[in-house]
């Protein structure tokens, strides 16, 4: 790995990062609005039950901020470094991503059963 790669590491996951914080938390909605949440949260609290009375709204889009923008940031260095195709860097970008998605969100998902922030209590998913 070398330098210029962590460079773009670093630029990329910043520029996603803020782009993602003034549209979610500095932005308009700063409070939980049920019909202008972003796909991710929705996801979150259907497939682990979150509760979002218990969970502060900002923290939340706050982490959903940083997963999104290591994502985005991994896939986008691996595709600068490995890939020099055009069509073959977005078919590999395309294919890469949807499970890094789904690993990060599960993780973060999983970090909010395990401290009870879910419906109905402290029940398991």
């Amino acid at each position: 790995m070398k330098l210029e790669d962590l460079y773009w590491f670093l630029g990329t996951f910043l520029l996603v990062y803020i782009i993602y914080l003034f549209l979610y938390v500095i932005g308009k909605n700063k409070k939980y609005n049920k019909d202008k949440v972003p796909i991710e949260l929705i996801y979150l609290i259907r497939r682990y039950r979150l509760d979002i009375e218990k969970i502060s709204y900002k923290k939340i889009m706050n982490q959903i901020g940083i997963i999104s923008a290591f994502d985005i940031a991994f896939t986008a260095t691996f595709l600068f470094r490995y890939v020099k195709n055009i069509y073959l860097s977005i078919l590999v970008g395309a294919v890469m991503i949807v499970p890094l998605i789904i690993i990060t969100f599960n993780l973060l998902g999983k970090i909010y059963v395990k401290k009870g922030k879910i419906k109905d209590g402290n029940k398991k998913n």
